[in-house]
């Protein structure tokens, strides 16, 4: 795989992202309070803004990864094995998972360790808590355990198939 390619499935990968990320958030921006926003027309603008944005990236990954990398830079690589590409993928969905989720463990964690018990609060923290120590449980778990995965995966991929050597 050439950088150029690298590059390019890494604009598109960024363009999903980008689209998942903007639907997850556009809800925020219709329920503003009425002064600060104005609803539902800013909130069309940014999603018609960032579709385009996320369109034109995956319908020109290749244009894009032109114009970050210079031509000499453009030469093949070497090809890597299917489980390097594997870790490498499982460490950043890893890293993904971990940025989203440990600032906001902290902060709850923070919110429940200060306040005192008669927090009426304090039922809604608790499974917040616990849903994000298991999500940054099995982000560490992508980050530094990518072996395991990867096992897993090969595993699920050829679950079924007879082997030739039985």
């Amino acid at each position: 795989m050439s950088p150029h390619q690298a590059i390019a499935v890494a604009v598109r990968l960024f363009a999903v992202w980008l689209g998942v990320y903007v639907l997850r958030t556009l809800p925020a921006f219709y329920y503003a309070k009425p002064g600060e926003v104005p609803g539902l027309g800013f909130a069309v603008l940014v999603l018609a803004l960032t579709g385009l944005l996320a369109l034109a990236m995956w319908f020109f990954p290749r244009t894009i990864a032109r114009k970050l990398l210079s031509p000499p830079i453009a030469e093949a690589a070497p090809s890597a094995v299917p489980d390097t590409w594997l870790a490498m993928g499982c460490a950043l969905i890893g890293l993904w998972m971990l940025t989203s989720a440990l600032p906001t463990l902290v902060w709850d964690a923070f919110v429940l360790y200060s306040t005192d018990s008669s927090y009426q609060g304090a039922e809604n923290i608790k499974p917040s808590v616990a849903y994000y120590s298991v999500e940054v449980v099995i982000a560490f778990w992508l980050v530094f355990g990518a072996k395991g995965f990867r096992k897993l995966f090969w595993w699920a991929q050829n679950a079924g198939i007879n082997k030739l050597t039985d």
